[in-house]
Formats: structure tokens, C-alpha cells, sequence
């Protein structure tokens, strides 16, 4: 196996790409020592609206209101991994039990569950968001306590539960394969309970595919945080302080990408690392997944 993933330059060019954003997570503290109980606060330098050019105190610059960028992309490295693991982790969990009872029970709880699946893919994801913001539900715990608002767990909440509607497809298409095997209807047969059957037998065989889907949806969910945050939505804020999260760290400068008369790239700093950052991220990971589909595909043994 490891001699197959060397052969596909995706999956290790990707893997790098990750382990390089996961260095600067968990070295975050010894490149941008926090300066607040709050580690995810950006410093504020000031109370200037002008972004600064980088300098040898703020070798990235500051974003408008004197916040360092380095610091932000540092620590935004962490709330990525934590956003895009926590809603992926959250969707892939909750998609793969409903596809396994629905694929395994079959008849009428399938039909039912499928319906249910079609209505969900129907709702548009940033909608839900919003009515979810507007309801301000309550929740019964806090994904984000201690580091961000209650609003960015709803969000992520309402990622959650609007987007594990692939992995169900999925799960349910592989237990309908597994189900029709023999060893399937020889634990019937011999009256193997149903919950064992369904968790401890055809579980296990019918994860193909989840690893690859779960790789590619890490980075997608990054990229679709920093776009909510971007158009406006209350991502990444604390008290009404910006955090180290780069879809606020891009909102906060967008008034500015646009430059000055006669130097459009006048304050490239506020915008270009930050996005840099975004899409290195994604495509890692969709590198990553990619990689996976193609290294564990078993005609690719040929």
C-alpha cells in the first residue's frame, strides 16, 4: 500500500501541503504568542481604519483597526482545522447512520429516510444558515465554548445538519451491496441479532469511499466558512472583536482590495496571504482526497 500511495504525486504533494498547516496549528503559540486569555483575539496595535505596510513589527502588516495579519493567519490555522474537522466529523457521523439503518432496514424506514434525505438536499445550505441565525435555537452543547460566540455554533451547527446527505447516499449504497452478500443472510439465517449484524458485520465492510469523501469536505467547509464571513454573516467574532479566522480577516479587508487611484495592488497585504491560506488549505486536502480515491481503487492495482 505504501508503495502505491508513492505513485500518485496528488496524495503526497497533498499530505504535505496538510502537515505543513498542521506544524503551524501546533506550533501557533512559539510563532504568535498570545496576548490576551483568549488566544484566537487578534492584537490590536492601534486605532488607525488604514491598513500598514508590513514592518519588522508586523512582518505581514495590519488589516484596517491595527489587527497583525500574521498572528490572524497563524491562529486561523487552528480554527480551521477545528471548523473543518468538527463539521465534517459531525456530518460524516450522522450521514453514515442514517444510510446504514436506511440501507440495511430497507422496505418503508428507507423510503421514508430517502425522502427525508431529497428534502434536505432541496433546502439551500446558506438559507438554512440564516433561518438558523434568525431562530437562534438552543443548542445542547457548545462546539466552540471558550474560543468564538455562540453564533459560530450555530453555524456550524447548521452545517452539520444540512450537509451529511452524501455521506448517507453513500453508506447506503454500499450496505445495499454488502446486504446481498452470503455471510449477510447466513447471520439471518442463523439469527444473528439485527443491531449486531448491522454495526459489528456490514459496517465495517461498507466504509469504502467514506475516507476519501470526509478528505475532500475538510477543505470545502473551510472555504465555505470564509465565504459566509466574507458576505457579512457574524463569523469568527468575540465580543465584537475580530478573531483568527481567516473568512473575517478577508471581510475586514475587502474594502480595500480594490487599492488606490492609479495602484490597484496598493495594500495586497490585507487580502493576498489570507487567501493564499484558503486555497492552499482547500486544495490540500482535495489533493489529499483525490489521492485516496485513486490509490485505493482497487483496478488501479493494474
Amino acid at each position: 500500500m505504501l508503495r502505491r500511495i508513492w505513485r500518485y504525486p496528488e496524495l503526497w504533494l497533498g499530505g504535505l501541503i496538510v502537515l505543513a498547516f498542521a506544524v503551524v496549528a501546533l506550533a501557533a503559540p512559539l510563532i504568535a504568542p498570545p496576548q490576551e486569555d483568549n488566544p484566537y483575539l487578534i492584537p490590536k496595535d492601534g486605532f488607525s481604519r488604514s491598513p500598514l505596510l508590513p514592518n519588522a513589527e508586523h512582518p505581514l502588516g495590519t488589516l484596517p483597526g491595527q489587527y497583525d495579519i500574521l498572528y490572524g493567519l497563524v491562529w486561523g490555522a487552528r480554527t480551521a482545522f477545528r471548523l473543518g474537522l468538527a463539521i465534517t466529523l459531525g456530518r460524516a457521523l450522522l450521514g453514515v447512520l442514517l444510510g446504514l439503518v436506511s440501507g440495511f432496514m430497507g422496505g418503508l424506514v428507507d423510503a421514508l429516510l430517502m425522502r427525508l434525505t431529497d428534502a434536505f438536499l432541496a433546502f439551500p445550505i446558506l438559507a438554512a444558515v440564516l433561518v438558523m441565525l434568525s431562530t437562534q435555537p438552543a443548542l445542547p452543547f457548545d462546539w466552540l465554548r471558550g474560543t468564538s460566540s455562540r453564533t459560530d455554533a450555530i453555524i456550524t451547527t447548521a452545517l452539520v445538519l444540512f450537509g451529511w446527505m452524501s455521506y448517507a447516499r453513500l453508506i447506503r449504497g454500499n450496505v445495499l451491496a454488502e446486504k446481498a452478500k452470503d455471510y449477510v443472510q447466513a447471520g439471518v439465517a442463523v439469527g444473528v441479532p439485527r443491531g449486531r449484524l448491522m454495526f459489528r458485520h456490514v459496517l465495517p465492510n461498507a466504509l469504502q469511499g467514506l475516507v476519501v469523501l470526509v478528505a475532500s469536505d475538510i477543505g470545502a467547509m473551510v472555504a465555505l466558512a470564509a465565504v459566509l464571513a466574507f458576505v457579512g454573516l457574524p463569523v469568527g467574532t468575540f465580543q465584537g472583536r475580530p478573531l483568527a479566522d481567516w473568512g473575517q480577516m478577508l471581510n475586514l479587508a475587502r474594502n480595500w482590495v480594490i487599492g488606490l487611484p492609479g495602484q490597484p495592488s496598493a495594500f495586497w497585504f490585507t487580502y493576498l496571504p489570507t487567501s493564499l491560506a484558503i486555497v492552499l488549505f482547500a486544495a490540500g486536502w482535495n489533493l489529499v482526497g483525490d489521492g485516496l480515491r485513486d490509490a485505493l481503487d482497487p483496478r488501479a492495482a493494474r
